[in-house]
């Protein structure tokens, strides 16, 4: 189960639509696809603390969902990296009243919603 959540998890966060002025609009994949081309900039991009916690929570939901023995407290990391990025992104929309990343954004903060549930279920057990 943790493994297909770890898939949802990296589908619906590269959906996450982003909009900022001049009409400027990206998907996350998008996003990432642009950052990776401009190899001029590209150490300097990488290691700016947003697009690094997002990259290394990315691997750390890539690697949860193909190695199933992955520590769950590491897996949970991912998960948690990426969520308070989305959730930024969410409470950013909210108040700029841009319901296009309001609504991008949900099917991520479902699925981990999801993930916490069913992690909260496996501890008890």
């Amino acid at each position: 189960m943790r493994r297909l959540l770890n898939l949802l998890l990296l589908i619906t966060f590269q959906f996450c639509y982003l909009e900022w002025p001049p009409n400027y609009s990206l998907f996350i994949y998008q996003c990432e696809l642009e950052i990776i081309q401009k190899t001029d900039n590209l150490l300097n991009n990488l290691l700016h603390p947003v697009i690094l916690a997002g990259l290394i929570a990315q691997i750390i939901l890539l690697i949860g969902s193909f190695y199933p023995k992955l520590n769950k407290k590491v897996n949970a990391l991912g998960v948690f990296l990426l969520f308070l990025l989305v959730l930024l992104f969410f409470i950013v929309s909210i108040f700029s009243r841009n319901y296009k990343i309001a609504i991008s954004t949900l099917p991520y903060l479902i699925v981990t919603i999801i993930y916490i549930v069913n992690y909260r279920k496996q501890k008890s057990i």
